[in-house]
Formats: structure tokens, C-alpha cells, sequence
């Protein structure tokens, strides 16, 4: 009768200590868990607020304005936002612009997404000039110089001949369009950008005098110094 008491007694504190292993071990792995759920939130917050690149619309960009006007015209903000909260596609690297266009208006401080520049670069006139920028059509016929070898998007210093008189008059002018086939034959006109408080300046020059461009380096152009010459000081 002792032995059968002790088994029972026995078995009853084993049975007891896998019961306390069972929820030790329980516990164990309860907190196992909870640290593993823990780091992995922290992480998926973390990277849910990591700061991340974005480039924002300073100003109401019309659709079709060119990605280059954009840029160059630093119509962009580069700023960093929670990731939760750049929209997919988002653009943060200027260069993307180039050879697109805005495909919708796009509004101050929406970002910049993929979606929105996806159209083709457009050569309208209009969408390379803005605020006080204007284009003026000049004829081919009071021009003189490299025009065969001028592109669209070219840049020029222009001179020009009044009174015996041959001077700077405009350097750094950009060259918005230019007649399909070069030279007085073309019958066609040249565009260039010219700010609008000098129109009327370059209106009566088109008109009365002779112009000659001078084609400028496309990267490391130096500012054009003012010049003139006449008879006097060819023979000087």
C-alpha cells in the first residue's frame, strides 16, 4: 500500500512539473512573439516615416510646359516626406523631366509623379516661354551669319548694322524655332524668346536694321562682351 501511494503521489508531481514546464515554455514563447511582432512594427512604422525625396510644384504648371522649362525655370521644390505619404511614381530626380511634358495641369505643392509628366516634350512656342518672357518673329531676310548650322534651341548673340555702325545688340538670345529650309530662300521667319518690355525695341531694329547672329558654345559660354566697329576703327 506505501509503494501505491508513493507512485500516485509520483505521478501526480510529475504530471504537475510538465504542467509548469508546459507554461513556462507557453510563456516563454508567448514573449518570443510579442519581441519578433515588436521589432517588425517598429521597423514597418520606421520605414512607413523614413524620409524620402520628392520634388513639389512651386506654381501652377499649365499642361504641355516642358519638363526643361520646369526645370530651368526652377518651377520645382526638392523636399522629403514621410514614405507613407509620397504617392506612387513620385519623382525625385530633376533629369526625369527632360524630353517630357506636363500631360494635366499640375498645381503648387502637388508632387511631381510619373503620370504627370508622361506626354511627349512639346516645340510649341508658347509652352517655352513664360511670365514676362515673350517670342517675336524676325525675318530671315535681315539676318545674317551661321544660319545653317542654327537649331531650335540654340542660343545666339545677336549684333546688328545702323548708320555704318555695327554693335551688340541683344547677347544670349534663345532660338525657339527656325525655318525649315535656312537661309532667304526658306521664305519662312525665325522666333526668338525676348522679354516684353524690350518688344518694341527689337520690332523697329527687325524692321531698320541688319541683323547678324553669332552662334554661342551649346556648355561654358563666357558673357559677351560690348563691342562695335565701323570704318574708323577697321583702318585704325
Amino acid at each position: 500500500m506505501s509503494n501505491t501511494l508513493t507512485g500516485k503521489v509520483s505521478g501526480r508531481m510529475s504530471s504537475r512539473g510538465w504542467a509548469i514546464a508546459l507554461g513556462i515554455g507557453a510563456v516563454v514563447l508567448a514573449a518570443i512573439l510579442l519581441v519578433v511582432y515588436l521589432d517588425r512594427y517598429r521597423s514597418r512604422v520606421a520605414g512607413e516615416n523614413a524620409p524620402t525625396p520628392v520634388l513639389v510644384a512651386k506654381q501652377l504648371i499649365p499642361a504641355g510646359t516642358p519638363g526643361t522649362l520646369v526645370a530651368s525655370n526652377s518651377m520645382y521644390a526638392p523636399t522629403t516626406l514621410p514614405a507613407k505619404e509620397v504617392e506612387v511614381g513620385a519623382i525625385a530626380d530633376p533629369a526625369y523631366l527632360s524630353g517630357r511634358a506636363a500631360a494635366a495641369d499640375i498645381f503648387p505643392g502637388q508632387q511631381f509623379t510619373s503620370t504627370d509628366f508622361a506626354a511627349s516634350d512639346t516645340a510649341s512656342v508658347d509652352s517655352q516661354i513664360t511670365g514676362t518672357q515673350r517670342a517675336i518673329s524676325i525675318s530671315i531676310d535681315n539676318v545674317h551669319g551661321s544660319l545653317s548650322q542654327l537649331q531650335a534651341g540654340d542660343s545666339v548673340d545677336i549684333y546688328l548694322s545702323v548708320a555704318g555702325v555695327v554693335r551688340l545688340f541683344e547677347p544670349n538670345v534663345k532660338v525657339l524655332t527656325v525655318p525649315s529650309v535656312p537661309g532667304p530662300s526658306g521664305g519662312s521667319n525665325l522666333v526668338l524668346r525676348i522679354e516684353t518690355g524690350e518688344a518694341a525695341k527689337w520690332a523697329y531694329a527687325a524692321d531698320n536694321t541688319q541683323f547678324y547672329f553669332v552662334l554661342r558654345p551649346v556648355v561654358g559660354a563666357k558673357q559677351t562682351k560690348p563691342s562695335q566697329a565701323n570704318a574708323s576703327t577697321l583702318l585704325r
